[in-house]
C-alpha cells in the first residue's frame, strides 16, 4: 500500500533529480496517480514517463533509482506502450514505481500517433520540462477511443484459433492448447464485446467489470484444471462468442462449418 505523502515526496525528489540530470530532458506523471476519473487508491503504483537521450544507459544504471529509496525488487521490461525499456521498482517501504524511459529522438513521432493519447489522454502532470512537452501535450484529445477491428475479421480469427486449440488438444499438447484458449481466444472475446459496450472501455482488461457484457465476464472466469476439462471450456467460449456476434448482427457462413468441425475434433 502507498500513501499520498510518500508519493508526493518521491515525485518531488524525482523532479529535482531530473532537473539536475543532463541525460533527462523531461518527466511527467501518468497513470492512475494523474487521473481525475478512476483515480489512484492505496493499491496504485506510480507511473512516470522520462524523456531521455539514451534509454539503455539509464535502464542499466541502478544508482539513480537508489536515490529515492531502497529497491527491494527491481527489473527492466519492455513497456506495453511505446516498446521502450521500463524499470519497475518495489521499494522497501512498499512504494511501487514504473519508470518508462523514452528516447527524445522518437518523441515527435510518438506524439503524432495514437499511443500518445493512450498514455497521456487520461491525465498527466509535468514534473520537469526542457522540451516544451507541456505545450505539446495540451493539444491532445481528452478522450481515448480504443480502435475496434471489423467483427467479421474477429470472427475468422476466433474460429481459426479455436480449431487450432482443438487440434493441439487432440494431439496431446494440452498445455499449449490451454494457453491459446486462455490467452488468444479470451482476448478476442474481450475485443469483440467492446463493440457492444457504451462509454469508456479503457484498454485490455482494465476495469472490464464496469463495462464488459455479463456473459463475457462469466466466460473469462471459466478455466480448465485438466486436459479433460479444456474441451468443454472451449465450447462454452464459442457459445458466448456466437451470442455476441449475433447481437452485433454479424453473419458469416463459415462459422457454422467451423463449429461443426470443432465439435468433431473434441469428441
Amino acid at each position: 500500500m502507498t500513501t499520498t505523502v510518500r508519493v508526493e515526496t518521491f515525485l518531488a525528489a524525482l523532479a529535482a533529480w531530473a532537473r539536475a540530470e543532463p541525460r533527462v530532458r523531461a518527466a511527467a506523471l501518468i497513470g492512475s496517480q494523474a487521473r481525475i476519473d478512476t483515480p489512484a487508491d492505496e493499491w496504485s503504483d506510480v507511473d512516470v514517463a522520462l524523456l531521455v537521450d539514451d534509454p539503455s544507459v539509464l535502464a542499466l544504471d541502478l544508482s539513480w533509482v537508489e536515490r529515492f529509496g531502497e529497491p527491494e525488487v527491481t527489473f527492466v521490461e519492455t513497456a506495453t506502450v511505446g516498446g521502450q525499456p521500463e524499470r519497475r521498482v518495489l521499494f522497501s517501504d512498499g512504494l511501487e514505481v514504473d519508470l518508462a524511459l523514452f528516447p527524445v529522438e522518437l518523441w515527435q513521432r510518438f506524439l503524432a500517433g495514437p499511443e500518445a493519447v493512450v498514455v497521456f489522454g487520461r491525465g498527466y502532470r509535468v514534473l520537469y520540462d526542457d522540451l516544451g512537452v507541456a505545450d505539446a501535450l495540451a493539444g491532445l484529445p481528452e478522450t481515448v477511443e480504443v480502435p475496434c477491428r471489423d467483427p467479421t475479421e474477429l470472427l475468422q480469427d476466433f474460429w481459426y484459433h479455436a480449431l487450432w486449440s482443438a487440434k493441439k488438444l487432440r494431439r496431446g499438447e494440452a498445455i499449449i492448447a490451454r494457453r491459446c484458449v486462455e490467452g488468444r481466444l479470451k482476448s478476442l472475446l474481450l475485443e469483440l464485446t467492446r463493440q457492444l459496450a457504451s462509454g469508456d472501455t479503457w484498454h485490455q482488461e482494465r476495469f472490464v467489470e464496469g463495462w464488459g457484457d455479463p456473459r463475457v465476464l462469466e466466460a473469462l472466469w471459466r478455466s480448465a484444471a485438466s486436459p479433460a476439462e479444456l474441451g468443454p471450456v472451449l465450447l462454452e467460449l464459442c457459445d458466448v462468442f456466437d451470442a455476441i456476434v449475433a447481437d452485433l448482427g454479424v453473419v458469416h457462413p463459415a462459422a457454422a462449418a467451423a463449429r461443426a468441425r470443432l465439435v468433431g475434433l473434441l469428441r
